[in-house]
This record gives C-alpha cells, sequence and structure tokens, in this order.
C-alpha cells in the first residue's frame, strides 16, 4: 500500500472519528440540557400551585388553578383529595388512566414529591409524570398531580438528531476532501525524495530540488539529499581526477624509464651518454618515487593516523631557518622573501618536520609561480593565543573560480604550466591536512595578476 493511501485512510478515519464523538456528544448534551429544562418546569409549576393552595384552598382558586393548566398543551392536571379521589381535572380522564394515576402515586406515596419519565402506549412518547403533596390552611389536603406529554421535546430531540446527521455528513465530505489534500501535500515531498534517491543509487547525480518556503522536516529532507548527491558528484569527479592524475603522472616518468633503459640495454653507447640517460632515469624514478610517498603520506594524514610529535618552537627563528633553505631556490629566480614579526617572542607547540613540510610547500608554489624580480612577504604576529602566519607574494594570482579547489588532490589551476613548473598536485592537500592536525585553520585570497596571500592560525602559547 502507498504512503499517499495509508495516509488517506489515516486522516481519514481520525478526522470521521472526531466528528463522530462530537456529534454524539452534542446530541447527548443537549437532549439532557432540553430533559432537565423540561423536569425543572414540571416540578416549578407544581411548586406553585403548592405554595397558592397553601394559604387559599377554596373553589376559586381551585378554578383559577386548573384554568391556568387548561391553558398548557400536552398535559392533564389533577387535583387528587388524601383518599386519592379526584376533586378537578384540567381535562376529560377514563376510569383507567385514573387508576394508573393512582397506582403510581401510591406507589412513591412515600415521598412528599416525585418525578420522573414514564414510557406509555400512546405514541410511544415518554410522559413527565410528577406530584407533589398539599395542605391549606384551610384544613384541605392532597396530591396535586401533572402529567406532561413530551411530544414537543421529542420533536426538537428528533430535529437535533436530524441536524447532528445533516452535520455529521457535511463534516465527513470535508473530511474526505481534506483527507485527500493532505495525503497529497503530505506524501508528495516524500515521493519526490523517493525518485531522487532512486536516482542517486542508479548513479545519476544531476538532481535538482526547487526551493520551498516551508522549513518541516521533509523540506530539509530534500535540500539534505540535494547537498548529498552534489557531495557525492563531486567526490566521483575528484576521484575520476584522481585516477587520471596519477596514471598521467606515474606513466610520464615510467615511460621515460622504459626508453631510456631499452636504449642502454640495446645499444652500445658512449660513457658520457650512458651517464646522462642513467640520470634522466634516476631523476624519473624519484620522481615516482616523490609521487607515491606524497599519497601515501596524504592518506595517513587525512586518516589522521599519524602522530605529531609536538615541541615548543619560536616561529621567528623558525621561519628564519626556512628562508635559510630557499635562498638557492628564491637566487635562481631573483626573488626577495622577507620575514617580519610583531614580536620575536611566538612560541608555538608543532611537530617541526611535519609543520615545515607545510609551509615548504606554501613558498614553493610562491616561488614556482612568481615571476623574477618579485617579492615573497612572511608576516608573524599573535592575537590572545593564536598565531596568525600570512605569506603573500605578487606573483600570477590564482582565478576566484579555483580558490576552493586548491586544496584538492592533484587540482591544479593551469594543468599544462603546472606540469612545467613541477610539483605533483599534492603539495597543497598535504599543507591543509597538517594544519588540521595542529588544530589549526588556513584560508587563501587571490587576485589574478596581483599575487596571493596565505593566511594560517594555530594555536600558540
Amino acid at each position: 500500500m502507498k504512503l499517499a493511501t495509508k495516509l488517506l485512510i489515516a486522516i481519514f478515519l481520525s478526522t470521521v472519528f472526531v466528528i463522530i464523538i462530537t456529534n454524539l456528544s452534542f446530541y447527548h448534551i443537549s437532549k439532557s440540557f432540553y430533559k432537565h429544562q423540561l423536569q425543572e418546569g414540571v416540578e416549578n409549576r407544581l411548586e406553585a400551585h403548592t405554595k397558592v393552595l397553601a394559604v387559599h384552598s377554596d373553589v376559586t382558586t381551585l378554578d383559577h388553578v386548573m384554568i391556568m393548566e387548561a391553558g398548557q398543551e400536552e398535559n392533564s392536571f389533577v387535583i387528587f383529595d388524601q383518599s386519592l379521589e379526584v376533586i378537578q381535572s384540567s381535562r376529560p380522564l377514563t376510569n383507567e388512566v385514573i387508576a394508573t394515576y393512582q397506582d403510581w402515586i401510591i406507589l412513591h406515596a412515600d415521598q412528599s414529591k416525585h418525578t420522573e419519565f414514564v414510557e406509555t402506549m400512546e405514541e410511544h412518547i415518554p410522559h413527565a409524570w410528577s406530584f407533589t403533596s398539599f395542605s391549606s390552611e384551610e384544613g384541605v389536603s392532597g396530591y396535586l398531580f401533572l402529567d406532561q406529554d413530551t411530544g414537543s421535546f421529542e420533536a426538537t430531540r428528533n430535529n437535533l438528531l436530524l441536524l447532528t446527521f445533516v452535520i455529521g455528513f457535511f463534516a465527513v465530505c470535508l473530511a474526505v476532501m481534506l483527507s485527500i489534500y493532505l495525503s497529497k501535500r503530505l506524501s508528495a515531498p516524500v515521493k519526490k525524495a523517493q525518485l531522487l534517491t532512486r536516482k542517486i543509487a542508479l548513479g545519476d547525480f544531476e538532481v535538482d530540488v526547487p526551493p520551498s518556503t516551508s522549513k518541516d522536516e521533509v523540506s530539509e529532507l530534500l535540500t539534505d539529499i540535494s547537498l548529498m548527491a552534489k557531495n557525492l558528484k563531486e567526490y566521483r569527479d575528484e576521484r575520476q581526477r584522481l585516477f587520471t592524475n596519477i596514471s598521467h603522472d606515474l606513466r610520464t616518468p615510467l615511460t621515460y624509464i622504459k626508453g631510456y633503459s631499452a636504449l642502454l640495454k640495446d645499444q652500445s653507447l658512449e660513457p658520457t651518454v650512458v651517464q646522462e640517460q642513467s640520470n634522466v632515469i634516476y631523476r624519473e624514478a624519484s620522481r615516482m618515487e616523490h609521487l607515491v610517498n606524497d599519497l601515501f603520506q596524504l592518506m595517513k594524514y587525512e586518516e589522521e593516523e599519524y602522530q605529531l610529535e609536538k615541541e615548543r618552537t619560536n616561529m621567528y627563528d623558525f621561519f628564519a631557518q626556512l628562508q635559510a633553505k630557499i635562498q638557492l631556490d628564491l637566487n635562481s629566480k631573483q626573488l626577495y622573501c622577507h620575514v617580519h614579526a610583531d614580536t620575536v617572542d611566538i612560541n608555538v607547540p608543532i611537530d617541526q618536520m611535519q609543520f615545515e613540510r607545510a609551509i615548504m610547500n606554501v613558498l614553493s608554489n610562491s616561488i614556482r609561480h612568481t615571476d623574477p624580480g618579485g617579492q615573497i612577504d612572511v608576516t608573524l604576529s599573535k592575537e590572545e593565543k593564536i598565531c596568525i602566519i600570512q605569506i603573500r607574494d605578487n606573483g600570477s594570482g590564482i582565478p576566484e573560480k579555483d580558490l576552493q579547489r586548491i586544496w584538492k588532490r592533484f587540482y591544479r589551476v593551469d594543468a599544462s604550466r603546472s606540469t612545467k613548473l613541477g610539483g605533483s598536485g599534492l603539495g597543497l592537500a598535504i599543507t591543509k591536512e597538517i594544519i588540521h592536525l595542529l588544530k589549526g585553520e588556513i584560508s587563501v585570497s587571490s587576485k589574478l595578476g596581483e599575487g596571493t596571500t596565505f593566511l594560517i592560525k594555530i594555536p600558540a602559547e
């Protein structure tokens, strides 16, 4: 059974149940109210007559009471004496009816007054019977009896019952329409989610979820599914790029190694030529080894298997040593590097070897992508317990669309130019993982033709 059908049945049954309970409660309460009002009216009339007869019980008073009751519809008012003989009645009565009244009064004679609803054979309509004893100052005593027909009450009850059924019918119709609407409204997003997840399961990550004005759980689920599909697509594309780049970066040195080793194997060459070709083989093998090592190291960083060996390090001294290490590369491209520090007393707990690797990757990128005569500035500062490292160059810069992609493995802004300049495409990915292992963060800003700035923040002492 489909979800929409289940929702339709559940909503319909729930609504109908509520309607039935509401209508039955309304009918029962209304019926009880009218019945109570009728009983109270009968008892009040008898009590009023009793008070009058207690003061005056002459013929004139009795006639006046009879005239009042005779004006009432659907009732029989009888005055009995102490021996239950009829003194007066508001309308002619048969002996059989009078005997029935007398038997009922005798049955409840232990009470001074009593009221109850009695089922009679006449049209099967209940009657309200009520009596009360009276005694006057003139020595007259007896019983006042009132037989009130509930025909008007029954008519009202029937009208009320009909009204309840009509309201219930329209309410059920409304419940059906409401159930259909709500089931479609509630099941449509779920069905949409089902279709999207099926597309994703089949490998189609091009899913589009239109923006929703509602902020319920289903809308959030659809948004999450769309985000998941986007992430899966990026992961698939990155994996394909990874395999392509690995195969390319490994195939190139292997081709060199295979070609030059074939020449060495099949031909008699001069010692100088042998040395040159051996150097090529060694260089390409080293390049392949470097690539494999970088991949292995990056995998360890990403899986957080690497255990850092932290030690207290002065940042100014650390960067001064790094500057000395890259001085030859700087000189070869006629570049200038300056280290600035707000204070030389900036100490940070780091794994020196791994942090050096992270910073060297950034500096190497700056050297590769900065034209001769350019400049690299390293600025050190400290805010509270955070060490801030800013590495700025005036090189070629990075397009804005590529700023968030440079952290991906093997991603190159300009693949052809990067290949000529060297680099495995893993350096910045490794740098980011090392900074994260140090509980720090790294960001980048750049403008084409103006240069690039890397901002690193790590906890300091």
